[in-house]
């Protein structure tokens, strides 16, 4: 895996190319990504670059991947957020946000209306009516 993500890293240097991967693997992401797109139920939920993606978190769906992301440093604790409830059908997704019904933020507007997606400063955009709200 790592040869393979080499060298599509070293052809889009040299090549000056685009391309669109995707993967769950978070790492991987952020080794290969300069922009990250993270979707839930098949929508868009935080487009980032990677540094301010992974520094300053805007989505709680992102934030909940985040997490997930395994620790090299056994000494460095990495609190996991762990979703509750059961992944929508994307053929019949709920009213409101998409992720309401696993979101730890969640309130009533949620579930009645669908966040827009919003620019938070630097092609930082993200679809929650609750953007970053934990880090204040």
């Amino acid at each position: 895996q790592a040869q393979v993500i080499n060298l599509l890293r070293r052809l889009q240097k040299q090549m000056g190319m685009a391309y669109i991967f995707i993967s769950h693997d978070l790492s991987v992401i952020k080794h290969i990504s300069d922009r990250v797109a993270v979707m839930y139920l098949g929508h868009m939920v935080e487009i980032s670059d990677k540094v301010d993606l992974y520094q300053n978190t805007l989505h709680p769906y992102t934030k909940a991947l985040l997490s997930a992301i395994p620790v090299p440093d056994r000494h460095t604790r990495n609190e996991k957020i762990i979703l509750e409830g059961d992944l929508p059908s994307p053929a019949n997704p709920p009213s409101g946000c998409v992720f309401h019904t696993r979101c730890f933020m969640a309130r009533e507007i949620c579930g009645k209306e669908a966040p827009e997606m919003k620019d938070y400063g630097n092609g930082h955009c993200c679809a929650c009516h609750f953007a970053g709200e934990w880090n204040k």
